[in-house]
Formats: structure tokens, C-alpha cells, sequence
């Protein structure tokens, strides 16, 4: 599970409205920081430092309690590799579609149109509701 930090802004109904704790940590100063899926899970938090973010409040957290906020890896990284597989698998295949039908200039055209078409289906993709649920942070614990 990635980790991070938190503090609850407010509590209404089910939902935590939680802010970055920190301003970056280790994050910040580490060699491997640009390939580290933790460092991706701080970016999210800590990209606007007024952004809070809606999480279920599952743990029974209260306002200004610290929690561990957390997102499975495999979620995030097979959720990553469809957003950004999907587009170039289209413009492949329509490429490939392109060239069989019509010339070289035909190919080039039907390609950009798989991958405008593939853009469009990676982002209604992650407008989904279930994309949206599998890849949403959940309160792990509260910080003593």
C-alpha cells in the first residue's frame, strides 16, 4: 500500500475533507523521487496547498486528527497503463487498418484518428465511476 499523511480538514456525513500534512518530506529531497510511486501519491496531495481531497471516512476520524491515507500500487499502476496504453494501441491499429485500405498518407491519417479516439476513450475511462472508485485514496489509520 502507498502511504501518506494527512490532516482532516472537516468531517461531513461519511466523507473526511483531509490536506497534505507536510510540504513534501523525503519526497522532496530524494535521488529517486521522479520514479517512485510514493512521490506520485505526495504530488497528488501536496500539489495545491490548500487542495483537500474527499475520502471516506471509514476510520471515524475527526477534524484536525493526522491520518495515513493510503492506494494499492497494482490499482494505481493498472490504471496508469490503461489511461496511457489504450490511446497507442489505438493509433497502432488504425495505422495498421490505414496502411491495408490506403497509402502511406492514409495510414498516417487513420493513426492520429486512433489516437484522438483512444484519447477520448482514456478519458471517459477515468471519468468512470469505477475507475474513479478503484483508484481512490482510503483512510488506512489515525496518526497518535
Amino acid at each position: 500500500m502507498i502511504e501518506e499523511t494527512g490532516v482532516v480538514e472537516r468531517v461531513e456525513g461519511s466523507y473526511m475533507w483531509v490536506s497534505p500534512a507536510s510540504s513534501g518530506g523525503a519526497c522532496g529531497s530524494c535521488q529517486s523521487s521522479t520514479n517512485c510511486s510514493t512521490s506520485l501519491l505526495a504530488t497528488l496531495l501536496q500539489g495545491n496547498k490548500t487542495k483537500t481531497i474527499r475520502v471516506d471516512n471509514k476510520i471515524n476520524a475527526k477534524a484536525n486528527d493526522t491520518v495515513i491515507l493510503g492506494i494499492h500500487p497494482q490499482a494505481l499502476l493498472s490504471g496508469s497503463a490503461l489511461l496511457y496504453l489504450l490511446p497507442i494501441f489505438c493509433l497502432f491499429v488504425f495505422a495498421i487498418i490505414g496502411q491495408q485500405f490506403f497509402n502511406e498518407i492514409g495510414s498516417i491519417g487513420f493513426g492520429l484518428a486512433g489516437l484522438l479516439l483512444g484519447l477520448l476513450l482514456s478519458k471517459k475511462i477515468a471519468k468512470s465511476v469505477l475507475m474513479k472508485s478503484r483508484l481512490a485514496l482510503v483512510g488506512l489509520k489515525i496518526q497518535a
